[in-house]
Order: C-alpha cells, then sequence, then structure tokens
C-alpha cells in the first residue's frame, strides 16, 4: 500500500507559505494505520527495547500502537503539569518560540516515537529529556519526514 496516497497536502495552512502535510486521512483509514504501524516496527530491531515512548499528543497514537502490537511498554512525553509524581523537563527552542517536555524519570531501552519531523526539535529534546530521566534511547522513529532536514539519523517511514 503506497501510504503517501494517504497523506493529505494543505496550502497555506495554517499560515500562508505553509505546505501542511495532514496524517487524518492515513489515520481514518484501518488498513493504512495499520500498516503505517507495521511498517514503523519493521525499521526497528525491538529485541532489547522495554518501552516505546510517544511525544504529546499524535506520538501517543502511534507509540501506544507499536507497544501493543510488540507487547513492550509505553512512556509519556508531555507538556508541562500533565504527569503525577517526580518529572524531569527540557526547555527547548521552535522555529518560533520555544516549548518544554516532562517524563518521569526511569530505567530501561526505550525508542521515541512521533507523528512528524519537522526541524527535530521536538524530537532531539525528547532524547535529551529521556537520557536525563535514566533510559537508554536506542532508536528515534517518525512517521513522516516532511523534507526539512536534508542529515538526520530519525528513522521516518515516509519521506518527502
Amino acid at each position: 500500500m503506497e501510504l503517501k496516497n494517504y497523506i493529505d497536502s494543505i496550502k497555506d495552512f495554517p499560515t500562508e507559505g505553509i505546505l501542511y502535510r495532514d496524517i487524518q486521512p492515513l489515520l481514518n483509514n484501518a488498513r493504512a494505520f495499520e500498516d503505517a504501524i507495521q511498517g514503523m516496527v519493521d525499521l526497528i530491531d525491538i529485541e532489547n527495547i522495554d518501552y516505546f515512548a510517544g511525544i504529546e499528543s499524535r506520538g501517543f497514537i502511534f507509540g501506544t500502537a507499536m507497544a501493543w502490537i510488540t507487547n513492550k511498554g509505553f512512556k509519556m512525553i508531555r507538556k508541562p503539569g500533565k504527569l503525577p509524581g517526580s518529572t524531569l523537563s527540557i526547555d527547548y527552542d521552535l522555529e518560533y518560540g520555544s516549548n518544554t517536555l516532562e517524563i518521569q524519570p526511569g530505567k530501561g531501552n526505550i525508542i521515541i516515537v512521533d507523528d512528524v519531523l519537522a526541524t527535530g526539535g521536538t524530537i532531539n529534546a525528547a532524547k535529551q529529556l529521556a537520557t536525563n530521566a535514566g533510559y537508554q534511547v536506542i532508536d528515534l522513529l517518525c512517521l513522516l519526514d516532511i523534507g526539512l532536514l536534508k542529515e538526520h539519523n530519525i528513522k521516518c517511514l515516509i519521506s518527502y
């Protein structure tokens, strides 16, 4: 199944000059979504993985599905104030501003999962955060690479 057929390109959204890659049609189609999850799992070695760690919020969709079909655990990387108990946080820069992510400390081997790779700021901040929190980051994984970064070590199922 050609998964790019399930990604819509929306011109001038959310602002003029932006070409937005909408993954909603892929999520709407059960077979395309299943193929995407299996395709993402096929990109990685899950032998020594304890957890998938999804970045809020759409990383949760892909990370939990991957955790379920591989019988692994799931960790949440969230916006500030959304996780109970002890957390660690990291501030990072975005193209137009900044943001913060949090995770509960722990141990184990994880793969960090998100939906779309744009500038790499969020997933690289999540990697640093998870490392600081005691996890061993084995891999970084996204459904879709929109082609802004020319060189990176993030595994992506669909690339533009």
